[in-house]
């Protein structure tokens, strides 16, 4: 990609600051360099098509923010434009149940005002991006106290509590995926969320393997042996990100668990759908690792409650 001060990378996007002026290869050079005379502008019920508009006017001095580029897909990721419309449809879908809590609980915010909508995303071509406030901090590489510790699983529980209430999966619950931003606990990267109605996301959109039960995959037609394997393969592409997990003593020890676990529900499976309780079962194994990860106790009755549901118990 030509430009843009690469912040992080993951499998569908790669963020960037939208203005800095201590670089000439953010956000703003890019919309200088590339000039598009034709650019969609999101907001939350209204899509804008603008031309000849001076966009530099509207992207200078945002030194708050940083824009998603939503990346070409493979066959894991799927195409840009797909991935686009799921991760902004999924927005969508959250700001009619957040509504002024957005900002409080997310990181999406809109960048700037135009005639009177907030925006939230833009597109020229095939280029696809998504603004949210400027933070960096992802739970992997922070040094918690016993404090701060409390602090983010109180935040992240808040969290999860509204979206269930609300009956609405984030799907990708991991390390990467929430942050420090503004003193609170933020989930972010909604691209694989879906409301838990929505059957045909429910079938075909994955999450990530190593974080999830491996109860949601058999559910979807994958059958053990081929989790067992695309989860290897996972394990190694994201090695670099997960590796401080993968050499925990818990690692080792919820593998086990969650082992007997899925050839328990296979054999005797649950009368009651347990779709909603997926992302509570990824933040129970985040708080085991991260405890342990950083020397910290961990509040079990709390993450037994979040396991209960997968018939195990720490």
């Amino acid at each position: 990609m030509l430009g843009g001060k690469n912040i992080s990378e993951g499998y569908v996007g790669i963020t960037m600051d939208v203005y800095n002026k201590y670089d000439n290869i953010d956000f703003y050079n890019i919309i200088k360099k590339d000039d598009p005379q034709t650019v969609y502008l999101y907001g939350m019920n209204k899509t804008i098509k603008i031309t000849n508009v001076n966009l530099l006017s509207y992207i200078e001095n945002k030194d708050d923010f940083i824009a998603k580029k939503i990346k070409s897909g493979n066959i894991f990721s799927g195409s840009s434009r797909i991935n686009f419309l799921n991760e902004l449809h999924s927005i969508k879908k959250i700001y009619k149940f957040m509504k002024n809590k957005m900002e409080t609980y997310t990181t999406i915010k809109p960048m700037f005002n135009y005639n009177n909508i907030d925006i939230y995303a833009l597109s020229y071509k095939k280029n696809y991006f998504i603004f949210q406030e400027k933070c960096f901090n992802t739970i992997d590489n922070i040094n918690f106290t016993q404090t701060e510790f409390n602090k983010m699983i109180k935040d992240i529980s808040d969290s999860l509590e509204l979206l269930q209430n609300n009956n609405f999966l984030h799907n990708d619950l991991k390390a990467d995926n929430i942050i420090f931003c503004n003193n609170k606990y933020k989930i972010i990267d909604w691209d694989k969320s879906y409301h838990l109605n929505n059957i045909f996301k429910s079938l075909f959109i994955r999450g990530n393997y190593y974080l999830n039960h491996p109860y949601k995959f058999y559910n979807k037609g994958i059958p053990l042996f081929f989790y067992n394997f695309l989860n290897s393969i996972f394990k190694k592409i994201d090695y670099k990100k997960i590796r401080w997990m993968l050499k925990l003593k818990a690692f080792n020890i919820m593998e086990e668990k969650i082992k007997k676990s899925i050839n328990d529900f296979i054999h005797n499976p649950p009368k009651k759908s347990i779709n909603r309780y997926y992302d509570n079962f990824s933040f129970a194994l985040l708080i085991i690792f991260l405890a342990e990860k950083n020397n910290l106790n961990y509040p079990k009755e709390t993450v037994n409650n979040l396991l209960k549901p997968f018939r195990i118990i720490i």
